[in-house]
């Protein structure tokens, strides 16, 4: 078993502040946070089985009434006894998570995804099937959260008996009840479907795709339609370079959903919400370059791969990349 205090110190740090679930947190800075059934950094006892909240379970199955297991439409049975094989027996920690820009802001988005939803913060979307009267969150600030979970991840599962490794039911990746993936791709083999509402760019969305009608002012011409990628608006290709230096360049047509000068944007990168981040345009005294949204290398590095383009929309005030 690994206690709070445990988890942190695999990655070298120690909890800086705790919280009840729900309640907002005051720290800005980037960092990481547990969820964990337990106040008491030191405590090393959970319960042996799932105390699941069935009125989550009856709202998940409401919301999301295409949720499968192992592929074949879910019901309250179902879906229950699978999150019970995901419980990690005995262990107080559930989930463990990073935050980019602010640890306050992302746990904030944690407790306000409402259950079924993609954003803005779907990750650890268990979480939400638990007694939340029972949840407590432990944080620290660090200088590189994305490290910082990983290590405490692998210092979780370091912790964790032969014996409750070989009862899991995916002992190749021994993570805490809601960490649904390991930090870097690897994914838990959880057999839980349709249980978070379509991707913007999924044909079988619900939702329509965000307006790309401009409203700023357009300092250039846009190219003509035959010349547009198909998809829409996107931005250019995505580089290892752009990634390690924190931004996603945006092509001259695809400006028109910006602003014409520096600024603050509220931007959703892969359905998930980041925040503000900063926006230049680049346009020059003598030429025009792409224009820049700078985002931390570590939610990049979290959320896309080199080699390929986003498509850029907007809803409202807020920008979309996906």
């Amino acid at each position: 078993m690994t206690t709070v205090r445990g988890v942190f110190a695999g990655a070298g740090l120690s909890p800086y502040g705790s919280a009840r679930w729900g309640t907002p947190i005051r720290e800005s800075a980037p960092g990481v946070y547990v969820v964990a059934q337990t106040n008491d950094i030191d405590d090393s006892t959970a319960p042996a089985e799932l105390d699941v909240d069935v009125d989550a379970v009856r709202t998940l199955l409401r919301v999301r009434p295409e949720a499968c297991v192992d592929g074949i439409p879910a019901n309250e049975a179902t879906l229950t006894s699978r999150l019970g094989e995901l419980w990690v027996p005995h262990e107080p920690v559930v989930y463990i998570g990073l935050a980019g820009t602010s640890i306050a802001a992302r746990t904030q988005q944690f407790y306000v995804t409402a259950i079924g939803a993609r954003s803005p913060h779907a990750g650890g979307w268990p979480v939400k099937m638990l007694r939340r009267d029972t949840l407590w969150i432990h944080y620290s600030p660090c200088s590189d959260p994305e490290e910082a979970e990983k290590l405490m991840v692998a210092a979780f599962a370091a912790g964790l008996s032969d014996a409750t490794i070989a009862a899991l039911l995916d002992r190749d990746a021994p993570l805490p009840f809601a960490n649904l993936m390991v930090p870097g791709g690897l994914r838990q083999r959880h057999g839980l479907s349709g249980v978070k509402e379509p991707r913007l760019h999924s044909p079988t969305a619900r939702t329509a795709r965000p307006s790309i009608e401009p409203t700023y002012p357009e300092r250039h011409q846009s190219a003509p339609r035959s010349l547009r990628p198909p998809g829409g608006l996107r931005t250019q290709n995505i580089t290892p370079a752009d990634i390690a230096g924190g931004r996603i360049r945006v092509p001259s047509e695809s400006k028109r959903l910006f602003p014409p000068e520096r600024a603050r944007i509220d931007v959703m990168l892969c359905g998930e919400a980041i925040g503000e981040c900063r926006w230049d345009p680049k346009f020059g005294p003598d030429k025009e370059r792409s224009g820049q949204i700078s985002i931390p290398k570590t939610v990049l590095q979290r959320l896309v791969r080199p080699g390929g383009q986003l498509t850029v929309a907007r809803a409202g005030t807020q920008i979309h990349l996906s």
